[in-house]
């Protein structure tokens, strides 16, 4: 006869297998059944263009982003420090997708006071500007761009804090006003993508940068909860994502074999935001290989887990190191 504990542990066995199918179909579903009409619910009916408001939207991931919206048929408003290389964005997302409704808005988010801020967004304020795309975010400290916090001077640490943190903090609740109005028709929303980092888990030579990723995360993962816990602010989404490594014009150097580049990873984002609002998350790795890699890791033993991520960004860092040095 079998005994309790045999059948207890068989119970208990099964229930973990069916759980462990349950998230690899799931996981699957999230990452490769695509929606067929990306965004449609945050876009406005009417002849005149639902627009996505995107920082840091010159280059890299952000015009990654830009360059799929257009596609869907958004309007885009890129947000960048440059004007040369805004309307160089929006030259080739125009003649990418002929049609496109593309702005600009020349900012340096590491310098712009509250009230530049408020004037921006009072300019488009009579747009139909239904997503921000909290994307900007670096390290804008004297090259190497990794190197031990004791070498940091206490304006490096201030500029960390307002490129990646505080404009973002700042620019959502500027937007919250817009984001928040009722749309006309049941059913459409609005959206907020706040751009964090696998980096928020805490990496060695990128001390500040990690620690303002884990403030982009929690920021994120807190509206969330606060806008769907009121009526009137419930049809609002708020989701972080959480890159990893992906190769682009500011991530150049000891990219990780098989990174995704800029463009495919925009196309990853705007594909997975849909499934990840449905399942009532709150941050997602949009690219699949970085979300088993950050499934992983809090698994590890913090040894092996120092060690990895460790081992990791000196691989960066010592590309950085040789490229800067062959360049003096």
């Amino acid at each position: 006869m079998t005994s309790p504990w045999v059948r207890a542990l068989a119970v208990v066995g099964g229930a973990t297998l069916l759980y462990a199918v349950y998230v690899a179909l799931d996981f699957f579903a999230l990452h490769f059944i695509k929606p067929l009409r990306p965004l449609n619910s945050y876009k406005r009916k009417g002849p005149d263009p639902t627009y996505a408001l995107i920082t840091g939207a010159s280059a890299g991931i952000g015009l990654g982003i830009a360059q799929e919206l257009v596609k869907q048929g958004f309007g885009v408003i890129l947000l960048g420090h440059l004007a040369y290389e805004l309307a160089q964005a929006r030259q080739a997302l125009q003649k990418a997708t002929p049609r496109a409704s593309v702005r600009i808005l020349v900012m340096d988010v590491r310098t712009a006071t509250p009230t530049d801020m408020a004037v921006a967004v009072k300019s488009f304020d009579e747009l139909h500007v239904s997503i921000l795309v909290n994307n900007v975010g670096g390290c804008p400290i004297e090259l190497p761009p990794m190197r031990e916090m004791a070498t940091y001077s206490c304006a490096d640490v201030d500029a960390v804090i307002n490129m990646n943190a505080r404009f973002m903090a700042r620019l959502t609740t500027l937007m919250l006003p817009i984001l928040s109005r009722r749309p006309a028709n049941p059913g459409e929303r609005s959206l907020i993508i706040n751009s964090s980092s696998a980096a928020h888990c805490g990496v060695p030579w990128l001390t500040m940068y990690g620690a303002t990723k884990a403030f982009n995360l929690a920021f994120s993962r807190g509206l969330a909860r606060e806008l769907e816990a009121s009526f009137a602010s419930s049809h609002v989404d708020c989701l972080a994502i959480a890159p990893g490594d992906v190769l682009s014009q500011g991530n150049s150097r000891g990219v990780a074999r098989g990174a995704p580049t800029w463009d495919d990873y925009g196309r990853c984002v705007v594909q997975t935001v849909d499934g990840a609002v449905q399942r009532k998350m709150r941050d997602v790795s949009p690219y699949w290989v970085h979300d088993i890699e950050n499934r992983i890791l809090p698994w590890l033993d913090e040894g092996t887990r120092t060690t990895e991520i460790s081992k990791a960004i000196a691989k960066k860092k010592n590309a950085w190191d040789a490229y800067l040095s062959k360049a003096r």
